[in-house]
């Protein structure tokens, strides 16, 4: 007659099957499993562009050229920022860089061989954000008296420190006075350089029939996309 295994001796059979060895003649292929986390970013600023090859390379140039122009979008919009919130005569110089970036490209664009090319939607938006951040300059830089006050009072005190100041720094100061005395100069600076460029009245038809476009058909979502022009 079998001997009764009571639950308790059963139970510690069970446990003790744990530290029975099965050894495996198969060897080990599978990686230890590894987490990997993905974040969707849609704002890329063309940063993929070198991946579409094609046999037309102006579409990259294009696209290159659109990433820089954003870059200075951003800021542009941080010196508007700063022209509406704080009272710094430093951050009121004139967009220079921006203003020359912008007359190249419509210089290039009107070629008359560029001008048989296609343009896209996006860049010529991206040329009406550009002019749209001039005029916004502009208007920031004409009604802020405070940037004015702040001036005065700088060129007062330095009036004592005349004999130590060096001729850049006197050259930078009249530069400054001058481009505050004029209302509207970014955008002055901007028609001037315009001008002497040969078909300039085209794009910029161009520019402004979209901007119509888009507003009429309401192809907006924003404030600033609404009145951009």
């Amino acid at each position: 007659m079998a001997a009764q295994v009571t639950l308790e001796d059963a139970l510690s059979n069970v446990d003790l099957l744990e530290e029975l060895p099965l050894p495996d003649q198969q060897p080990c292929i599978e990686p230890p499993p590894s987490s990997l986390l993905y974040q969707p970013n849609f704002n890329t600023n063309f940063e993929d562009r070198n991946a579409f090859v094609t046999g037309i390379a102006r579409y990259i140039e294009q696209a290159t050229v659109h990433s820089s122009m954003n870059e200075m979008l951003e800021e542009g919009q941080e010196y508007a920022v700063m022209l509406y919130t704080w009272r710094s005569c430093s951050r009121a110089i004139p967009q220079r860089n921006a203003i020359e970036r912008f007359c190249g490209e419509v210089r290039r664009l009107c070629h008359a061989e560029r001008r048989k090319d296609f343009v896209s939607e996006a860049y010529l938006i991206t040329l009406g954000k550009f002019i749209n951040m001039f005029a916004v300059l502009d208007e920031l830089k004409n009604m802020k008296c405070s940037v004015k006050n702040d001036h005065s009072a700088y060129k007062r005190a330095a009036q004592f420190l005349r004999k130590m100041a060096d001729p850049q720094s006197i050259q930078e100061s009249q530069n400054l006075s001058m481009f505050l005395a004029n209302h509207n100069k970014i955008t002055q600076s901007l028609q001037q350089q315009l001008e002497v460029i040969s078909g300039y009245e085209e794009l910029l038809a161009d520019i402004v029939n979209l901007c119509v476009d888009y507003y009429e058909n309401r192809m907006y979502l924003t404030p600033s996309e609404k009145h951009m022009l």
